[in-house]
This record gives structure tokens, sequence and C-alpha cells, in this order.
């Protein structure tokens, strides 16, 4: 009887062990999985970093974050005939809650799709431009429980480790183009810098050029409205010095208007890597705050 109790005793230690060397290899594996290096990787999944997709809508523009400690942010929302297109696409990377939503003006091409966007996935907080929310809120139902939060120049919000929005406009006096007193932001994580213009022309520009000469540099620009040549000018361009730049445009290259077509032109000569997302799909950007890698996805 005694050799048949040390016996069990002997299996019940076994499975310990095993269960424990099963434990340490499914948090090794776990481990394994979390890629620092944006060049170690093909695809977003198992990357820990910055990852920033600028969405490829049929009419107007949204960007989506995922921050390196797992926040979420979506800034913009497209036009309302955008929303079947954004829907399947938030669908696809499994976003049913966002930390953050920015609206960055009150134009249809940049907030049109919020309506549908409150109703299928949750949204924490709202980040609206602080001197033309009024507006906004005029166009957009936001929810009275729902976090607001308004954004003013000069303003640093911290968004998660690593990751900060530092706002740039809209100022007093506002413009009376309405696309001038657009939410111009740059986003900055570690060493890499991100700056989304919205929907600006030269005039806002230039404010930028006088006021902010120094908070303009960034590696990737979001060009403004859609690739349009009222705003992207030689002396911003020159400033800015991006080595990547995105133009959000529905229209493929032999349907873009002259204009786009000229700042094209310009990025070009600027030695920025330009993507349109009509015709390069949705670009992703892996970053880790010293290297970035851009993955393009085809529709």
């Amino acid at each position: 009887m005694l050799w048949k109790k040390a016996w069990r005793w002997w299996i019940v230690v076994l499975c310990a062990i095993f269960l424990c060397a099963c434990s340490i290899d499914s948090h090794l594996l776990e481990a394994a999985v979390k890629i620092e290096d944006p060049f170690e990787t093909e695809t977003e999944q198992d990357f820990s970093g910055l990852i920033i997709t600028y969405l490829a809508l049929p009419h107007g523009e949204s960007t989506l974050l995922r921050m390196p400690g797992g926040k979420t942010m979506l800034i913009d929302t497209g036009t309302a005939e955008d929303w079947p297109v954004l829907s399947t696409r938030l669908a696809e990377l499994k976003i049913t809650r966002l930390d953050y939503v920015v609206l960055t003006n009150d134009q249809p091409e940049y907030m049109g799709g919020y309506a549908s966007l409150s109703q299928q996935v949750l949204v924490d907080a709202v980040i609206l431009p602080k001197l033309i929310s009024p507006s906004i809120r005029h166009v957009v139902l936001l929810r009275p429980n729902q976090k607001q939060m308004e954004a003013e120049q000069g303003q640093v919000l911290t968004l998660d480790q690593e990751i900060s929005m530092e706002v740039l406009l809209p100022d007093e006096p506002l413009f009376l183009s309405p696309q001038n007193n657009s939410l111009v932001f740059r986003l900055m994580h570690g060493q890499l810098r991100f700056l989304f213009m919205s929907a600006v022309n030269e005039k806002a520009e230039e404010r930028l050029l006088e006021q902010k000469n120094d908070k303009l540099k960034a590696e990737v620009l979001k060009v403004a409205g859609q690739g349009s040549n009222q705003g992207s000018s030689p002396p911003f361009l020159t400033q800015v010095d991006p080595q990547v730049a995105i133009i959000q445009t529905g229209r493929s290259r032999d349907q873009m208007k002259e204009g786009q077509t000229e700042v094209m032109e310009r990025l070009g000569e600027s030695w920025a890597e330009t993507y349109v997302t009509s015709h390069d799909g949705s670009i992703t950007i892996l970053s880790n705050g010293k290297e970035y890698r851009i993955l393009k996805q085809k529709n």
C-alpha cells in the first residue's frame, strides 16, 4: 500500500511540474510575439509600438491609431456615405471601442460619419478644437455623459505612454474660411513626429510659419485637404521637410484634379515619398519611436 501512495504522490508532482512548464512556455511565447522592431514583422498584429493607419475612403478622411499602451484613437470619421467602408475596416481590425475620437472640423468630409460611428462603437472621449467646438456641436450630436476634451493652441495632450499631441491651430483671430479653423496638430512618439493638417489652406500655413516655425518639422505629413493645391505651399513643405507624405483621397491618380497633381509635383520636389490612398490603399505606419516602417494595404 505504501508504494501505491508513493506512486500517486509522484504522479501529482510530475503533473504539477508539467503544468508549470506549460505556463512558463506560454508566457515566453506571449512575450516572443511582442515585436518592437518594425522591420522584423510583416503584419501589425504582433507589433508592440505605435500603429497609424491612414484609411482609404471613397470621399472623406479618417485615420486610426493603436498606441503602445493599447489605447485607440480615430482622427475624423469621413463622410456619411463613407460609413459602410469605415465600418467594415473597423470590424476587420476588431475595433468595438475607441478611447478617443478627434473631430478636426465641421466639414462633412471629416465628421460626417460620426453619427453612425457613435451608434455602433463605444467612444470614451471626443477631442474638439476649442475655438470652433460650438459649430461642431451644432452639427454633431454628442452625448451629454460623454467625455469631451477641448484642445487649444499651445496645448500638449498626453494620450498614452510615449504619445503626445501638440496643438498648433486654430487660434484667434479665426479665419473667414471654415476649413482654415481646423484642428492642426503634431503627434509625437519618441523621436518621431507626425503632422496632421486636416483641411487648412495656404493662409493657415502662413500663420503657422509665422508663429510655430520651430514646431512644424515632421517625418510624416498628412497632406491638407485631400491634396488640394490651396495648401501644401512650397515654403510650408520646405519647413516641414517630410520624409513621407500621405494624401487621403478617393480619386485615382487618373481622376485627380489638376491642383492635386500640382501638389504631387511639389511633394516630389521636396523629396517626400508620397502615397495616395486611392491608388496605394490604406497606408499603415509602424513606429517604435526611433524607426518606422510603411505597409500598403490594397483595398
